[in-house]
């Protein structure tokens, strides 16, 4: 692969940090929602004729790292993952176009634990990222094999320790449930877990950026005794260490987000979740450590550096945290992981 970005892929970093910016800033939900849809993000990663941007998971990396460095609350993460679900259960156009050209609010429904998509129908379910959405796709009651079925009902907040997007509990058990599509093979449910955890991974990244960035102007404009923070020698260690832990991370999930597309689902998937498990701690280390550079300001509402702590903090649960995915990992086989190894 090659690990730098082309000049269309500056443009679309640009592009989204600049949406990402605005919403940071305090445009409306709504705003920020159309502003995506206007720019055909959330269709980003969808088929051109199915009314998509027929990019690649690349490009869907690029613009979550961009809204997870501005601790952004538009509407990302949820809705292009639950139109991948549909694509890949071969939804008629009008549902798939409908949630690319924002004609559909629809969101990512989640188990209560946030370990994989709900089955909705049967209980209770959780939705995730679920600001101005509508509606919430998932796996018929059945299970994956029935395919996957979107349900619209009401809904209440969830707690949750991230400020920038909402949980809601999703009441699925009324009829207000619609199978779309038909049955999900294995292969297609690898290739989107592989897409998620690199959308997940990206956020996580973003969030790393955004809050060492936060770090070093607080370190040049903060003083003590008489001289900025930043030339004391245990904050340059402490930054450095935070930013090589960055650097490491970015690396790690650009190769599983090229991966998604290149390689085969099985290898993908371990691109992806190899990634998790090093992305997932790491980020709450760096947004940790941001905080002890900030000093107890930091952890006040007044201040942003805590946002990012809680945002990682919900990316590492959702979809499973390394506790879960070294396992994973290590029971694979052994070929599976070397040849992913060479393709690095």
């Amino acid at each position: 692969m090659d690990a730098t970005f082309t000049e269309t892929q500056e443009l679309l970093a640009d592009l989204a940090g600049r949406i990402a910016a605005d919403s940071a800033a305090g445009s409306p939900p709504g705003e920020t929602r159309q502003a995506l849809v206007d720019a055909g993000l959330l269709g980003l990663h969808l088929d051109a004729d199915r009314g998509g941007g027929g990019a690649g998971a690349v490009e869907v990396a690029i613009v979550a790292e961009a809204l997870g460095r501005a601790v952004s609350p538009a509407p990302f993460a949820g809705p292009v993952l639950a139109l991948e679900l549909l694509a890949a259960a071969g939804a008629p156009d009008e549902w798939t176009a409908g949630v690319a050209d924002g004609r559909r609010r629809l969101t990512l429904a989640l188990d209560p634990s946030l370990s994989g998509p709900a089955a909705l129908g049967g209980g209770v379910a959780m939705g995730f990222d679920a600001l101005d959405a509508t509606g919430f796709v998932g796996f018929g009651a059945g299970g994956a094999p029935t395919g996957v079925a979107v349900a619209a009902g009401p809904t209440a907040p969830k707690q949750s320790a991230d400020l920038t997007r909402h949980l809601v509990e999703l009441d699925a058990a009324g009829g207000g449930v619609v199978p779309v599509g038909g049955p999900l093979g294995p292969e297609a449910l690898t290739r989107w877990e592989a897409l998620a955890q690199v959308v997940l991974c990206a956020d996580m990244v973003g969030a790393m950026r955004g809050a060492l960035d936060l770090a070093v102007a607080h370190a040049t404009e903060r003083h003590q005794f008489g001289r900025p923070i930043g030339s004391f020698q245990a904050i340059q260690h402490l930054a450095a260490d935070q930013y090589v832990s960055t650097e490491a991370a970015t690396g790690i999930t650009y190769f599983a987000a090229w991966a998604v597309d290149e390689l085969p689902a099985d290898r993908a998937l371990l691109a992806a979740l190899t990634a998790k498990a090093y992305v997932a701690p790491r980020a709450r280390e760096v947004t940790e450590a941001v905080l002890q550079i900030h000093g107890g300001m930091g952890h006040t509402w007044e201040h942003r550096p805590h946002y990012y702590l809680r945002r990682v903090l919900l990316d590492r649960v959702t979809l499973g945290d390394e506790s879960v995915h070294l396992p994973r990992i290590a029971a694979m086989p052994m070929g599976e992981a070397r040849s992913s190894a060479d393709e690095r």
